[in-house]
């Protein structure tokens, strides 16, 4: 798999949020459909650039830039880069 999930506290049922180590292999993304649900999301990227697209806007971010915004706005994350994206990023309520 090109973007691989880690979830901390994966095992415990009653999280009110999920927290996320992120990493995105090189030319991997989210997909072309945009994806939308409820709550908010953030992170903050730790290695590589993160493309992130959010309600028509793009950015690209690199280590130590963050983002933060409301989940049903239509998002993707995409790595255009040679090297893995690392990622810490959290959602609440949780979506994993």
């Amino acid at each position: 798999d090109n973007i691989q999930y880690r979830l901390v506290a994966a095992a415990r049922r009653d999280r009110k949020m999920s927290i996320l180590w992120e990493t995105y292999e090189p030319d991997s993304d989210t997909g072309e459909d945009l994806l939308t649900h409820e709550g908010e999301e953030g992170g903050v990227v730790v290695e590589g650039q993160l493309e992130v697209t959010v309600g028509g806007k793009t950015w690209v971010l690199g280590p130590g830039d963050a983002y933060y915004f409301d989940s049903r706005l239509p998002h993707r994350f995409r790595n255009p880069g040679k090297s893995p994206v690392r990622v810490v990023s959290a959602n609440t309520p949780p979506t994993i």
